[in-house]
């Protein structure tokens, strides 16, 4: 198969979370046109697998993308999937349709001369949004080990820090901005708050590095400049690292809150008949350096040490299954959701060879060669 055309196919199957349906279509056709047999699971998640045996390697990404934004900002149209200059450009390119077009170009190599084991495709849904499809498709999945391919410019990955988002709600009594005494103002009280989160003391983690404390969102309603509010918010996103509790993490910010309801939201979402509920809690993922399964991987991809993702992904879902879960994507992760987003197309070409090598290389030491 040729990685560029079906990844550019990908990027212009327009696939919002929750609207993955035309990815998986594209997923489907050129996974059965090189001979394997797709299914959809019952959430929408696109799998096949290559090979038997008591050992299986995943390949696994997902088919969602975030919005685009205007399309006036972009160079190029984010769903044209164009290439120019020998880059792939569009929304999915590096984030992470690319992965997706060169894991079923690693199946197809790896199927031209079958290792001894089992290799599953599985394309997810939702990643974006939460981790549904990878948090469903884990309650059966039996991989010893996994290849996540968020992007990395194909540097071996072994973890993350987590994310923890945090909203304080401050209530005030609504009142005309001319007489202010007749009102409870809840401006004041949350400044002071966000003043005091300068101050918040983070964890360090000797692999991951410092947690961080960030405010993202501050606002007011109603949202009138005539009228003291009735209520006043603020988001903090805190990134924390393994050993915090994110109890504890609430229980301390309460603590400096004065009189807020500080709290993690809950998600309700839904794909197909499956809904979930989960906390805007996702968690710290780490791979220990001496991981045999790591060096392996590394060994096959000829690179001294693996590296660390600064944002979250499904890795922790996915290792719930028991699998060890690994990193390798093609793309600069700091063109993901942006505007420049593109991908080389060389890269993708590398990133297949990258795939079938490390599966390889996994089977191998799996079963003890």
């Amino acid at each position: 198969m040729d990685v560029v055309k079906t990844a550019a196919r990908l990027l212009r199957a327009e696939s919002p979370s929750g609207g993955e349906a035309p990815a998986a279509r594209v997923l489907i056709e050129e996974a059965e046109a090189l001979g394997f047999s797709p299914s959809l699971d019952e959430v929408g998640n696109v799998e096949f697998v290559l090979g038997e045996g008591e050992h299986e390697v995943l390949l696994t990404g997902h088919m969602d993308v975030v919005p685009a934004g205007e399309e006036q900002d972009w160079p190029y149209p984010p769903f044209a999937g164009e290439v120019v200059d020998g880059e792939l450009w569009g929304r999915g390119a590096v984030d992470m349709k690319g992965a997706l077009a060169a894991m079923l170009a690693a199946m197809e190599r790896l199927a031209a001369d079958p290792p001894p084991g089992r290799v599953r495709f599985l394309a997810v849904v939702q990643e974006e949004v939460g981790g549904l499809g990878s948090r469903y498709a884990a309650e059966r999945l039996s991989a010893d080990v996994a290849l996540l391919g968020e992007p990395s410019s194909l540097r071996l990955m072994r973890g993350h820090r987590g994310r923890l988002e945090i909203w304080a709600d401050y209530e005030g009594r609504l009142a005309h901005a001319a007489r202010p005494e007749l009102g409870l103002n809840p401006l004041p009280e949350m400044g002071r708050f966000l003043a005091t989160l300068e101050a918040f003391e983070t964890a360090t983690h000797p692999d991951l590095g410092e947690a961080s404390c960030t405010p993202t969102f501050a606002g007011s309603q109603p949202r009138a400049t005539n009228v003291v509010p009735g209520l006043a918010q603020v988001c903090i996103d805190y990134r924390f690292v393994p050993g915090e509790d994110p109890e504890a993490i609430l229980e301390r910010m309460r603590l400096i809150a004065g009189d807020a309801s500080v709290y993690v939201p809950e998600s309700q979402r839904q794909s197909g008949e499956v809904r979930m509920n989960y906390p805007m809690i996702f968690p710290p993922y780490l791979v220990e350096a001496d991981n045999p399964l790591l060096n392996a991987a590394l060994e096959a991809l000829g690179q001294k040490e693996a590296g660390l993702w600064w944002f979250t992904t499904d890795a922790p879902y996915l290792a719930s299954s028991g699998a060890v879960v690994l990193g390798l994507g093609p793309g600069d992760p700091a063109l993901a959701h942006t505007t420049r987003e593109r991908v080389a197309t060389s890269e993708l070409d590398e990133a297949a060879r990258a795939y079938e090598a490390v599966s390889r290389k996994l089977l191998e030491v799996l079963r003890g060669g």
